[in-house]
């Protein structure tokens, strides 16, 4: 199966939930690779997993509530070479089970896809515990591991194609906000490599990379500050790790105004930290906004009422990026 995403199956999948989408590429897999395994504790009833179990129902692993178990059979079964992807709560599949992660898929490269379900704070209702906001910072430590950030369900279908074809130790960070349909003319991801979401006319003055579904509102963002005279582009950034090294470079040398870099995940230790990163350590950095979650834990409330308390709504992201325009 070709990991490209086509324009129809992308208006089609970005209309779902990513639950739904999720277990709909599963079920595609598993009619086309017998190898197929997706290893779940106790979350893959919401998964919509039915058809991948109706044709290939020796491919269903039930862990239970043992996330660490989880990662220990989800790395046999690949070691063994079975196409194997591991969903889990995002803030489990990843914090839970860090030992299990950093020994079998760091250090033994065992190819098994970790998925993060309900990311950032779409779990946000059941309280710190649940939030995933620390997760990216965690799987881009362990070494070998590649992270990605799907922006919308069509790239998570490329995402989740691309790894069926050719496993590797990987985390793919699913969440749900907004449902835009960021690739209507289609998808295929390429890891490494940033994408352009909006373009103003000449030479933009801020440049604003996102990572996940957020990504939408740097799209809007963008729009607007341009519309209002501070001409700004947007870039989807799909994996955080491999970075887009040969983009932040380029931006690092522009002579931009701003670089923004824009996540639902601790401004801690993810994308912003990457960029940081890569910028400190070739130089000539422009000035640098990290926008996301505070470095605090928050009380229960809905993903929306999270994101607007700390200025993740479009209105909050543009008005952040003048007030550091102003300071200079």
């Amino acid at each position: 199966m070709s990991d490209t995403v086509s324009a129809e199956e992308s208006a089609r999948l970005c209309a779902m939930n990513p639950k739904r989408a999720f277990g709909q590429v599963m079920g595609e897999l598993a009619e086309r690779d017998a190898g197929l395994s997706v290893v779940v504790s106790d979350y893959g009833r919401r998964l919509n997993l039915d058809h991948m179990r109706e044709v290939l129902p020796e491919g269903f692993v039930q862990c239970g509530i043992a996330e660490q178990n989880q990662v220990e059979v989800a790395s046999a079964l690949a070691n063994e070479g079975m196409t194997v992807f591991a969903p889990g709560y995002a803030t489990f599949i990843t914090g839970r089970v860090y030992d299990q992660v950093r020994v079998n898929l760091g250090m033994m490269k065992s190819p098994v896809a970790l998925v993060g379900v309900a990311a950032g704070c779409e779990s946000g209702m059941l309280g710190a515990s649940h939030m995933a906001l620390e997760d990216v910072a965690l799987m881009r430590a362990v070494p070998n591991v590649e992270v990605f950030c799907p922006a919308d369900n069509a790239e998570l279908a490329s995402v989740l194609r691309l790894l069926a074809a050719s496993p590797r130790p990987a985390y793919v960070r699913v969440n749900t906000l907004d449902g835009a349909n960021l690739h209507p003319d289609g998808v295929t991801v390429r890891p490494g490599v940033a994408e352009e979401l909006f373009s103003p006319d000449g030479a933009p003055e801020v440049s604003v990379i996102a990572t996940g579904t957020i990504a939408s509102r740097a799209a809007a963002a963008a729009r607007e500050l341009t519309a209002a005279g501070t001409p700004t582009e947007a870039l989807l950034m799909p994996t955080v790790k491999p970075l887009d090294n040969v983009l932040v470079d380029a931006l690092a040398a522009s002579g931009r105004h701003l670089v923004v870099t824009l996540e639902e995940h601790s401004v801690v230790g993810g994308l912003g930290g990457a960029v940081a990163e890569r910028m400190i350590a070739t130089g000539g950095a422009p000035a640098l906004l990290r926008l996301g979650m505070p470095d605090r834990y928050l009380n229960a409330d809905t993903q929306e009422s999270l994101l607007a308390q700390v200025g993740l709504t479009v209105e909050g992201i543009v008005a952040s990026v003048r007030e550091r325009l102003v300071r200079g």
